[in-house]
Parts: structure tokens; sequence; C-alpha cells
């Protein structure tokens, strides 16, 4: 079995990381500027500047285990640019999309309005038939309804129509008619299934994730065909993966049936990245928040007992995902977020941003549209002439020049915009993480943070000053965590199996029987997905989803295997007590209990060395100082490059730590040091 080396890699707004990771944990990464015009292509540009620097030989080349991460699918999702859908439904439920949950996503403003359908009302159609609440058929697919219903979508020029039939998650068999009978009548129209995706109740939300998997499919087949061939042409024989959602990997070949699943591939395969950075690091079994600060957004990340912590019922851009995904909540506050004046004359940063291209002012394109990363060079956290990515020389001109078109507008100067910028910038996200840590139940002083992403070092401390964080670890490579993340992925999978019953009227049999149907399915997904991998060990853990009766919102229990194989009814309702008690405060041991789903999250774990990271020129870098500004105050801040560090000597602040794929700020009163992984732990001063 292969054993060999591991790459990753991770196309962002303006760069994209590429991090190679032999057998003994030598780490080599690359940025090259991304292609948003041409998905895919600044991945093949990367793997060809990566083989001419590291010369690996054919063997060691034709055998590297591949996983990408990619924010293809989310931006096709959040820019309207996915296939033009269609939706076949069950009579009576014509206005779902419309419908929505009936809440107003921001009920303190009058202007707020619920976001628009993914489907529009004159492409849904309605079919008699009904499977009931039970799984029994309550009336039969009316066949001429359907064809029908295929033949007005198909002339509406539809690319895929979603089929989401009511109580479908119970009962398939009327979606599966449904298939039958569109082929059946020489239809040529393709099908998405909600029963096939997710199969879960709640109607609304499961055509949703349905509808996204049909809307983002072609865009990501397309994707992934170019990236599979081009990846093939230059010599690497094995099969591409993909970051999931839930900071694992699966084959392209099977995600391609399920790219839904790979929504958050990117911001995932970080948090993932940074838990086993924290790990290397010394820090086992952390609490952590993560912050990752690219050039569009600043994401945040939650890690309990060093593993991401998963959820059911998260958002993507306006709509709700079913599918676990590694909770990341994100804010327009990234490096190439715009500073802009409101009618009032107030400063505001984000959430718009210049993109790649043309990019911030200070990367010399000729825009004057100021960003985050002008204001900090013309404050003194980058430098003129510094290398943005080892690549783009920083310029300061057009930078004083950009922020000069609202310093006139206001009377300061543009280093006070430059200055306020950065504090507004600085509160949103303190703001934002307050709100993350909150929805988790976390007091935030008990964690400490792990920043990455080209300026997430830089802001942590400010960020950490401002929600009571005491230490923050910065990765060998924070730039490139996401790549490294992916290339360390383990193999991850989930699925979902029906129960919504009593738990007391569940007989053990019964338990049993559903247990082994889902066991069944998640080892032949696992032995498709790691049947070519080093994988040391495969564990398959299972949870389900339960409440009280007449409770509105459920609580995720863990379970033994053994309870399932042995149909233990009341260790069940014993451990969801507990969990309960601990989330809630308390539990009622006499109340009904419902079972709604039972769940399993697959894991084929890889070898995973401790990462040494080669080193980089600007790391080595002579010292110096220069003034900084921070909080309307000037400093004189020391300028070294990260290896001044590797001597175990510590460096305090003010100062700022210079890396290739990064800039960390140690701001007064905090100090920093490189601990035995090469990571750099930043501490507040006791």
């Amino acid at each position: 079995m292969n054993t060999g080396c591991n790459l990753g890699t991770d196309v962002g707004g303006t760069f994209t990381d590429l991090a190679w990771c032999t057998p003994s944990g030598e780490l080599h990464c690359l940025k090259v500027p991304s292609t948003p015009a041409s998905p895919g292509q600044s991945i093949l540009q990367g793997v060809e500047e990566l083989y001419a620097v590291l010369r690996p030989d054919g063997t060691t080349w034709h055998n590297v285990h591949h996983t990408h991460s990619s924010t293809v699918a989310t931006n096709a999702l959040i820019e309207r640019r996915g296939a033009r859908i269609g939706l076949i439904t069950t009579a009576g439920f014509r206005d779902l999309f419309e419908l929505q949950r009936l809440a107003v996503p921001h009920p303190m403003r009058f202007d707020s309005r619920r976001p628009e359908p993914l489907v529009p009302r004159a492409l849904v159609r309605e079919v008699r038939g009904r499977i009931g609440p039970d799984g029994a058929e309550l009336e039969a697919l009316n066949e001429v309804d359907v064809a029908e219903a295929a033949q007005a979508l198909q002339d509406a020029g539809i690319e895929i129509a979603v089929v989401a039939l009511i109580h479908s998650y119970r009962n398939p068999a009327h979606e599966h008619q449904v298939r039958e009978i569109v082929t059946r009548h020489g239809l040529s129209l393709r099908l998405e299934l909600s029963s096939e995706i997710w199969p879960q109740a709640r109607e609304y939300e499961r055509s949703v994730l349905t509808a996204l998997n049909a809307s983002i499919r072609p865009i990501v087949e397309t994707y992934l065909d170019r990236l599979t061939a081009g990846l093939a042409e230059r010599g690497l024989g094995l099969l591409p993966r993909v970051a999931r959602s839930n900071g694992g990997a699966e084959l392209a070949v099977t995600l391609r049936q399920r790219p839904v699943v790979a929504l958050l591939s990117g911001p995932a395969a970080g948090v993932a990245g940074a838990a086993a950075t924290a790990e290397d690091a010394g820090w086992v079994a952390a609490d952590l928040m993560t912050l990752d600060v690219g050039g569009t957004s600043a994401d945040i990340g939650v890690i309990r007992g060093g593993r991401p912590v998963l959820s059911s019922e998260e958002q993507v851009g306006e709509f709700p995902v079913l599918v676990p995904t590694i909770a990341v909540s994100s804010i327009g506050a990234g490096g190439g977020s715009i500073i802009w004046l409101d009618p009032t004359g107030s400063l505001k940063v984000g959430p718009r941003s210049v993109g790649a291209d043309p990019g911030p002012a200070c990367y010399g394109t000729g825009s004057l549209i100021p960003a985050l990363t002008d204001a900090f060079l013309v404050a003194g956290l980058l430098e003129p002439g510094q290398r943005l990515g080892g690549k783009l020389a920083l310029q300061m001109e057009p930078a004083r020049a950009a922020l000069a078109t609202l310093s006139r507008k206001v009377g300061i100067s543009v280093e006070e915009v430059a200055d306020g910028a950065i504090r507004v910038a600085t509160a949103l996200t303190a703001a934002e993480a307050s709100r993350v840590l909150a929805r988790r139940g976390v007091d935030a002083p008990r964690f400490r943070m792990v920043a990455f992403g080209g300026a997430g070092p830089l802001m942590a401390a400010l960020l950490a000053d401002e929600i009571g964080i005491e230490a923050i670890l910065v990765p060998p490579v924070p730039g490139a965590l996401s790549a490294l993340g992916a290339a360390r992925a383990d193999i991850e999978g989930d699925l979902v199996q029906p129960v919504y019953t009593r738990l007391h009227g569940l007989t053990p049999e019964a338990l049993i029987r559903r247990f082994r149907d889902l066991e069944e399915q998640a080892q032949s997904w696992t032995s498709e997905q790691t049947a070519r991998l080093p994988v040391r060990e495969v564990s398959i853990e299972f949870a389900a989803d339960m409440r009280y009766e007449g409770q509105g919102y459920d609580v995720t229990v863990p379970f033994e295997t053994k309870w399932l194989e042995q149909g233990d009814i009341e260790a069940i309702a014993a451990a969801f007590h507990v969990v309960h008690r601990d989330v809630y405060g308390h539990a009622n041991e006499q109340a009904e209990v419902w079972m709604k789903e039972l769940r399993v999250h697959m894991i084929g774990g890889m070898p995973k060395a401790r990462v040494v990271a080669a080193p980089d020129e600007a790391a080595g870098q002579e010292a110096t100082t220069r003034p900084i500004r921070l909080f309307g105050e000037l400093f004189q801040a020391h300028v070294v490059g990260r290896s001044a560090l590797a001597d175990g000597r510590k460096l305090e602040g003010p100062a700022i730590i210079n890396q290739m794929d990064t800039t960390t700020l140690i701001p007064p009163g905090w100090g920093a040091r490189i601990v035995r992984s090469g990571a750099l732990v930043v501490e507040r001063a006791p």
C-alpha cells in the first residue's frame, strides 16, 4: 500500500496555495495567483511549478495522494450562477420555496426580506400522490401528472429537476417512481431526488439542500473533470480527492454525486488543519477558536476537545444546509475588504471585496479602491516592497492615494483613516467571534486561538485583546494552512437513517435492523473510499438526534456501538438525559423521548507525520525597526524574520514577525516564542 507524499491545494480569492508533505513530515509550500475566470487552472499551474522546484522522481510523483479544497461551489451559489433548475413536488406544496419558514432574516429591519427562492414559482410543478408520515402510501402517484410535469420543465429549458415529495425521507418509493416514469416516457430531463441526497425530515430544508446540489452540480462536474484530466496529464496517477465541509475528504469521482457536501471545503480544511497543528504543538485535546483571515473574509471556527465542532444547521449564503458541516462563520473583513463611508460619514469595512482583480490599491494595478490591506500598509504593519505570498510587491503610494479619497471627505489624515479602518475591522470580527462562541456555549477567556490565513496572524492579538483570549498559536505556514489541512485530511463521511419514533415504542429488534442497515452502508462507503490508501484504522461513530415529547429542538447523542448491537433502549434513554442536562442544565427522566434520525460518521485515519516547514527567505531577514500606528498611538516596533526566534528566545512587543506567507503582529503587552513543532505561540504578558 502506497504511503508516499501528500499534496493539498486550496483555491482562494487572491492566491492558490499548495502544500507538499513528505512521509517524514517535511513540508514545502507554494503560492500562485488564482484564476477566477478558469477555476482549477491555478492548481494545474501550481502543480507544474511545484514539480519544477522539487523534482521528485517519477514513482513518487505518480503516487502522490492529492486533496483539493475550493470555493467554486460556494461562489456559484452566492453569485446565483448555478444550473437552471425546476422542482417537482407533491400537490399542495407548490409554494414551498416561496413560504420558506415564514421567518424574516432581520426582524428589526423594515426592509428585511426572505431570500429569493432557488426555484421561481413558474418552474415548480405539482404531482398527485401521497406518502404518509409513517411511510405508508395514502394515494398512488399519478403517472400522467409526472409525465406532464417533466415534459413542461424540459420544454422550459430546465437542466436538472429537483424531486422533493412529502415524507419521502420515510419512504422514497414515489420519488423512485418519478425517475422510472420519466425514463419510460423517453424524456431526457435530468433528475435529483431528495431522498438520495439527504433523507431527513423538514420539507423546506431537505428540498433546499437538494436544490443546492442540483444547482452547483454541473459547475462542479466541469471543474472536477478539468482538474482530474489536467492532473493526469501532468503525471499524477492517483485519483484526486476533494475536501468536504466536515473537515475530511472524499474521492472526486463519488463527490460528483453530492457536491453539496463540499460547499465549505476551504474553510473546513483550515479548521481541521488548525486542530492538527495545535496537537503537533502540544495543545492536545484543546478548546480553541480559529481565525482565518484571507483576501475576502474572516472565518471563525470552534474546536472542542481537539476536534472541530460539526453542525447540521449551518447557513451557506442565504440557505440552510442539513449535512454535517464544520461550524464556520464568515464576516466580510478580509485583506481585500473595501473601506468606505456611509451617508453619515462613518468609516465602514466590507462586506464587499475588491477580489483578486484588481485587488487592493497597494498591488499597483491602477485601482484606487481602498481596502484593508492598504490600511495595514499605511499603518506600518506591512512594509513597502514586502512581497505578498512571496510574489506581489506592495506599493505605498497607491495605497495612500486610495485612502486619501476617504480622508479628504472626512477631514482627517490618511494615517488616521488607516488606523480607523483597522479598528472597525477588529471590532466587527470581535463581535462576530463573541456571537459564535456564545452560540457554542463558550466563555472566550477559557479558550485559546489558532490564527492563520494571509492576515489572520496580523489581526489575531488585536482581536484577542477585544474578547479576552490569552494565548494564540500561529502555525509554521499559516498562509497555507487550508492547503495543509487538505493534504493531511482523513477520509470522512456522514450518513443518516430516518427513525422518527418514540424511543420506547421502538422494539430492540427494530433498532438492531436499522443499525445493521446503516452499518452496512457505512462499511460500503468506507471500503470504496479507502481502497488504495494507507489508512491506519477505520472508525465508525454512531449518534442520534433526539428530543423530549413536544420539544422544538434536538440534541445529538453519541452512542456506544454495543447499545445498538444489543438494542439497549434504556442505555440510549439514559445517555439522552445526560446529554440534555449537559447542554441545557436540566433533564426529565419521566418524559417521553423521541428518536428522530440515526446518524453515522465514518473516519478512515491517514498517517500523519509531525510537520516541519522548509525555511523561507522572509523568515530569515535581518532584524530592523520601524514605526507602526495602533489605535491612535505610534510605537517603534522590532521587525524580525520568524527564524530569529528559532533559538527559543522570547520576543516582546511591539514587534512584527515576517515570513513568506504572512506577517504576525505582536502588540505592546504581548510576547512571542517558537515551540518545538515550529509553531509560534503569542501570549499576553503576565
